[in-house]
């Protein structure tokens, strides 16, 4: 009995150090991650103000040059087809936010989006949301100037077979599908936007554009040359999506 209490009083000596240091470091734990949110808490306003801003900028811009508008990119014998839709802007800001998409861009465009409708976490840290907004006012450029098409784009969590860079930014594409998954249209719509992200390096393939049209999305026949590459020069695989102004602007092979 004496050797049963000896052994248990020492194995109590040797736990009580190992528990006083378990209690230390999650205390220690806990003050860091409280000055942390009280830090954050304390710069959170100008910063969610900030981004408030850009946010708006970018749905101008968005709904300017890009919504409700279908752009047809050529590449060779290959083509697609990319609709911008309302309800990809919020993911495309990388902030989160209790809104639902729709309700999202609508307030940004309208100017009623508040800071307490905008959160962050970690799928949207505050970092990636600020060099995303950084990049997509400027995201009209994907569809009125020479770009690189990618097949096959990959990133960390997923491949994309299409992907559209400039080189500073990058919009990955999927397939237009209704909630239970079940696609809509032929149309390809932008489900990430990614900056400096070595794109063409992450690609199995990767080529030039060749020209890039447009319409509006409730019209059949594409009536608008966006980008051509200097040669005006397409196959004769898109003629019958071209109105007669483009069919006459543009040689076709």
């Amino acid at each position: 009995m004496l050797s049963l209490g000896i052994a248990a009083d020492n194995q109590q000596k040797t736990l009580q150090p190992k528990l006083s240091g378990e209690v230390f470091f999650a205390l220690l734990h806990f003050l860091y991650s409280e000055v942390e949110r009280r830090r954050n808490m304390g710069c959170s306003v100008d910063r969610k103000k900030h981004l408030r801003s850009q946010i708006l900028a970018a749905a101008h811009e968005y709904s300017s040059h890009l919504a409700g508008r279908v752009f047809l990119y050529v590449s060779g014998e290959d083509h697609f087809e990319v609709n911008f839709k309302t309800e990809c802007f919020m993911h495309l800001t990388g902030v989160n936010s209790p809104l639902s998409a729709k309700d999202f861009y609508r307030k940004a465009l309208d100017g009623t989006l508040s800071t307490g409708q905008i959160f962050f976490d970690a799928a949207h840290p505050y970092t990636n949301a600020k060099k995303k907004l950084t990049c997509l006012r400027s995201l009209p450029l994907l569809t009125n100037s020479l770009v690189c098409i990618m097949r096959d784009f990959q990133t960390i969590t997923v491949t994309y077979k299409i992907g559209v860079t400039n080189l500073d930014f990058t919009i990955g594409l999927v397939e237009d599908t209704d909630r239970a998954g079940n696609t809509v249209n032929n149309w390809l719509v932008p489900r990430t936007l990614r900056i400096k992200d070595k794109a063409i390096e992450n690609s199995a393939h990767a080529e030039f554009v060749d020209c890039i049209l447009s319409r509006d999305a409730a019209c059949s026949l594409y009536s608008t040359v966006e980008f051509s590459s200097g040669d005006n020069i397409i196959t004769t695989h898109i003629q019958p999506m071209l109105s007669v102004e483009v069919f006459e602007s543009l040689t076709i092979v």
